[in-house]
């Protein structure tokens, strides 16, 4: 019996034994397996985990006026993100997602379920990552009802080498109610997502534009909260505001549409911001820098603990030096603003221009916009600027098109002049209004077309009439024959060479400004109208190009710059806002040469004439612009008041008209100055604004007055006060 009890013991003895050796077999085994046969594998992982490759993103270029005054900066902020990676992972043996748990606690101590800001600057982070809609359908599956609104978004098109902003009608999430936290969790969980499909050790950014206080109390609970960083990052900071927020631009993030572009132009993050509009969009390239790069170190909770191997420094952007003047820039906006507040101008516009050089001195479009609110995020004053029907987005200084009226009738008599149409001692007479006879009807008078001068609502009639007289008194009349001619009289120019003259001058094309969003139109000539309208080109169609009127249209811009080439005898130049880049040490890195597009093909002795008509109608007792005047300053001009219809589908019929049932007007005014040796040009285009010499001249006699004498009429009335 006892025997039989030592060999059990003895037996249990040597199995344990075996299961002892065997264990430790196994347990060799798997560490061979580990340390010798992947142990590079693992060792890579483990790098993987403990080193990471950061981008460093540079300096954004400070952009300044012609005196060096800063208009855009960069100030520091700070952004609360998280690292996919380093957020718990879920575990295999239970049901519980980790991460939505860690992201629901981060969410939390952010506030996010009772800070209605923080909340909608969450979602508003969420909306520009994932665009609409994704985002729409991640917080639709999360159970969270969404409302929506219809909304005009702008987008900048490309067509070969031309850009133009348009307009899409898009339905898109309501930003304007908090989300609970269901919704929130649900969206920061699909980012999280994505993140990890490419760089899970990119930091995905959750709040943006983070108080210095917030960001400190986040930073203090970091060690409780795996996966969260707290970056301090620049915002792009606009220093004037809405007085050049066309000219500038605003930044915001990568648009989803024009991801796969930017990638391949080396944009590694999606959510870095870029120039959207205006210069910040043109010269985005200058302005960014070039990325840095550098290997780091971090600890368990991805906290950098030390900097491995070389760094490559970022290289900052380039600084643009403009050639616009913030002073006079200030005096054309005030100017401007208070006219068309008068006068309840929908918009407006006024250009200053170098007439020799192209150089614009000043750029305004109403009505602006702070660009200070894309920096800041989808607020109020962001959805109030998208919900206005004026459209501020829209620089009406190259992106509008309307009749050019009156300041069109330079084009046509330098035509007149150059193809020998008329001479410059040819006269005409205003003898009241003309008729042109139906050709189907030739002696039934009753059908025959009327045309009539400005002047002749006023009873006058302006008589005989050189080309220096017509333009300084702006007869309609003189223009008509000068156009389409008078059977038995004069043959005029014709459809074809006011088409061809009309883009001598720039219309027709856009003039290669350095901004976004320009747009131009179509030189109008018989086989334009056959193929657009299928009807014929008539005399009446020539009389009305003759004064701007009809099928011509223009922008303000290419109004400017085909006064600027009578200005400065002839040559068509294309206007250029930046003039100098500089880089961080203040080295000359690109400066602008002046360009020329092309050299009018007109004698300048006949020019002269036009010259002459643009001085008389500033400074001849009959002139329409004797208002313009600057003291101690010769100036040249030419009126604009251009009949318009504007269709209102409520009404079925064009909007504006007054008590008679007559069209409305545009107002324009375009001059430069001095006459003998001109420095400036501008132009001033107020919509729906009436006469041209009552409402367009008293803002660039303002502008020209501070330009030469260094005051405007609010510093003028406070000395006088003194």
């Amino acid at each position: 019996m006892f025997e039989r009890s030592e060999r059990t013991a003895t037996l249990a003895t040597a199995m344990v034994r075996l299961g002892l050796v065997i264990a430790f077999l196994v347990l060799v085994g798997r560490l061979y397996q580990l340390q010798i046969l992947q142990g590079a594998t693992y060792q890579t992982q483990a790098d993987d985990n403990r080193f990471r490759f950061i981008e460093v993103p540079p300096q954004r270029g400070v952009i300044y006026d012609r005196n060096g005054e800063i208009l855009a900066r960069n100030r520091p902020s700070f952004v609360i993100a998280v690292v996919p990676a380093d957020l718990p992972g879920d575990l295999i043996e239970t049901d519980v997602n980790e991460k939505r748990l860690a992201i629901e606690r981060l969410l939390r101590i952010l506030r996010a379920d009772s800070n209605p800001d923080i909340a909608l600057n969450l979602a508003e982070v969420m909306f520009l990552r994932l665009g609409r809609v994704d985002f729409a359908d991640v917080v639709t599956k999360a159970g969270v009802k969404l409302d929506y609104r219809l909304v005009n978004l702008q987008f900048i098109e490309k067509d070969g080498d031309t850009e133009r902003l348009v307009e899409r009608p898009t339905v898109i999430p309501d930003l304007s109610k908090p989300l609970p936290l269901e919704g929130l969790t649900a969206l920061v969980l699909r980012a999280v997502e994505l993140g990890a499909q490419g760089s899970s050790f990119e930091a995905i950014p959750l709040l943006e534009l983070v108080s210095r206080d917030k960001a400190f109390d986040v930073a203090e609970d970091l060690y409780q909260l795996p996966g969260v960083k707290v970056q301090q990052v620049p915002v792009r900071e606009y220093v004037y505001g809405d007085l050049v927020s066309h000219t500038l631009g605003f930044m915001g993030p990568i648009p989803a549409l024009a991801a796969d572009s930017y990638a391949a132009e080396g944009y590694r993050n999606p959510n870095e911001q870029v120039g959207l509009n205006g210069l910040e969009y043109t010269y985005q390239d200058d302005l960014r820098g070039t990325p840095g790069q550098k290997y780091i170190e971090v600890d368990i909770l991805g906290r950098e603990k030390r900097t491995v191997g070389q760094v490559v420094d970022p290289v900052p952007g380039l600084n643009l030096r403009l050639s616009l003047d913030i002073r006079l820039q200030k005096v054309m906006y005030n100017a401007l603003k208070t006219m068309a507040d008068k006068v309840h101008a929908p918009s407006a516009a006024a250009i200053a221009m170098n007439p020799k050089t192209g150089a614009i001195l000043g750029l305004v479009s109403l009505p602006s916009f702070d660009n200070n609110i894309f920096s800041e995020g989808i607020g109020p004053e962001y959805l109030a600027l998208e919900q206005d029907k004026r459209k501020p987005l829209i620089d009406y200084a190259i992106g509008g098109l309307y009749p050019p009226g009156s300041t069109f009738k330079i084009v046509s008599a330098t035509a007149g002049l150059a193809e020998g149409v008329i001479g410059p001692t040819t006269v005409i007479v205003d003898n009241g209004p003309i008729y042109l006879r139906n050709r189907f009807f030739p002696d039934d008078l009753t059908q025959a077309q009327k045309f009539v001068s400005w002047n002749h609502k006023l009873g006058i009639n302006h008589g005989p009439m050189t080309v220096v007289q017509a333009l300084g008194l702006s007869n309609d009349i003189f223009f008509y024959w000068v156009g389409g001619g008078f059977p038995g009289s004069l043959k005029g120019l014709g459809n074809e060479r006011l088409a061809k003259w009309m883009a001598l001058f720039g219309y027709g094309a856009v003039t290669g400004i350095d901004l976004p969003g320009e747009v131009t139109s179509f030189p109008p000539d018989d086989q334009w109208k056959r193929i657009k309208l299928a009807e014929s080109w008539t005399t009446g169609d020539s009389y009305n190009m003759a004064i701007g009127q009809g099928y011509v249209l223009g922008t303000p811009l290419q109004v400017l710059v085909s006064a600027a080439a009578i200005a400065n005898d002839g040559y068509v130049m294309k206007p250029q806002i930046v003039q100098e880049m500089i880089d961080a040490e203040g080295g000359l890195q690109w400066e602008y040469t002046p360009q020329v597009v092309r050299e009018l093909p007109v004698s300048k002795s006949l020019l002269h004439y036009v010259q002459r008509g643009m001085w008389a109608a500033v400074n001849a007792p009959y002139g329409t612009a004797p208002n313009s005047q600057v003291p101690g300053v010769t100036v040249a001009g030419k009126t604009g008041t251009a009949e318009f219809c504007q269709w209102d589908p409520a009404i079925k019929d064009c909007a504006f008209r007054d008590k008679d049932n007559n069209l409305p007007f545009h107002a324009w005014y375009v001059a430069y100055a001095p006459f003998e040796d001109p420095e400036i040009a501008v132009v001033v285009f107020i919509y729906n604004g009436g006469e041209g010499s009552t409402t367009a001249v008293p803002v660039a006699q303002q502008i020209l007055n501070f330009y030469f004498n260094g005051s405007s009429p609010a510093e003028e009335a406070s000395h006088s006060n003194k």
